[in-house]
């Protein structure tokens, strides 16, 4: 099959939905498919028979740079002799869209809670061109079927736009585990090594995380937090100032090890307030690292609650009090039942793997 995948960054380097379109490019190259990438940023390593196409963005403003990034594309896309257009970005029309980033509408809603408040950030270019691009993508007549990677996203999408259900396939991502190996020893530590990792560090919840770490202490339970990610951690700094815990948070920023860090931690704490399906989680998991997340995360899908991991209420006004509670919990086994919880945490992710997806997604676009 001849398959134009649309993705305006295709690498391994960069985040979740960038590692996705190369693993799903590299995946279909290697299921024997012709694949193109139409992208502005890619990397070269991805596969040796994966052909590049350049797309050209106007960069002038946030709003320009999502329209010629889908005009242009779209121009790119009808000059190839294509089977199917699969759109990992907002672009249309295609065969398949997959919701790869948040979807707007909901977020506005989480970001903007107050009615006044979120009618005018509406207004905002950056926000009403993307709306709009939703609304046009979630059209049936632009797109010819919806993947997502939760069934969170499939029910938002229903709660907000009129595409047929029937259409849309949930399939969970996978996740590289000759990459992420499992570490699942048995460790004695009397202080706690918590995990974050997140590029955005306000949608992640690294607020609330902080919070929860002062309140864990006052439990008696001595936490430490690694912060890893692009972001500007000066605000979170001065959070961890203020409660006198900024002895127990570190800011690495971005790492290309991110496999150590997993391995180093005890737990793992994202409590997003929003994300289609945060492959953080899943990663972790692989690595033997049980999570903490929420229910406004769609791999919170994943977890199975006490057995590799805790899943608690998302953007909610207690989420510190949720995630100390969890960590109070976690902190209640006994080493060889943590060590259980790591070995049970690798076995759930055995289960996604990269190849599965592709081969799940090929099957519904056929």
């Amino acid at each position: 099959m001849k398959i134009a995948v649309i993705r305006s960054e295709c690498s391994f380097t960069k985040g979740g939905a960038e590692r996705y379109a190369a693993n799903l490019c590299r995946e279909l190259c290697e299921m024997g498919h012709e694949v193109w990438v139409l992208s502005e940023i890619f990397a070269d390593d991805i596969h040796p028979d994966l052909k590049h196409i350049p797309i050209k963005v106007n960069r002038t403003s946030s709003s320009l740079r999502n329209r010629s990034f889908n005009e242009n594309a779209q121009k790119e896309a009808r000059n190839l002799d294509a089977d199917q257009i699969i759109a990992l970005s907002r672009s249309y029309p295609s065969d398949a869209f997959r919701v790869s980033d948040p979807l707007h509408c909901f977020w506005m809603k989480i970001r903007y809670p107050g009615k006044i408040h979120r009618f005018l950030q509406s207004l905002n270019p950056r926000h009403k061109t993307i709306l709009s691009m939703e609304r046009e993508i979630l059209d049936p007549a632009n797109t010819r079927m919806i993947v997502t990677n939760s069934k969170l996203s499939k029910k938002i999408i229903g709660q907000y736009y009129d595409y047929p259900q029937e259409r849309i396939h949930v399939i969970y991502n996978g996740v590289d585990h000759s990459q992420f190996t499992a570490d699942t020893s048995l460790r004695e530590r009397d202080t706690l090594e918590l995990l974050f990792v997140g590029q955005d560090f306000k949608r992640k919840g690294l607020g609330p995380v902080i919070d929860a770490i002062t309140m864990a202490k006052n439990d008696g339970h001595i936490c430490k937090l690694r912060v890893i990610g692009r972001d500007n951690p000066t605000p979170y700094q001065s959070q961890a100032d203020r409660l006198g815990i900024s002895n127990l948070v570190s800011f690495e920023g971005p790492t290309r090890q991110i496999q150590e860090a997993y391995h180093s931690a005890d737990l793992f704490v994202f409590p997003s307030l929003y994300d289609p399906f945060a492959n953080v989680v899943l990663e972790s998991l692989a690595c033997g690292l049980p999570a903490i997340t929420t229910t406004t995360n769609g791999s919170s899908e994943i977890i199975n609650e006490n057995k590799d991991g805790y899943v608690i209420e998302g953007a909610t006004s207690h989420l510190a009090s949720d995630i100390a509670r969890c960590i109070s919990k976690f902190c209640s086994l006994d080493n060889r039942q943590q060590q259980q919880m790591r070995q049970h945490a690798r076995s759930t992710a055995e289960e996604y793997t990269i190849r599965r997806n592709a081969q799940q997604f090929i099957a519904h676009l056929s």
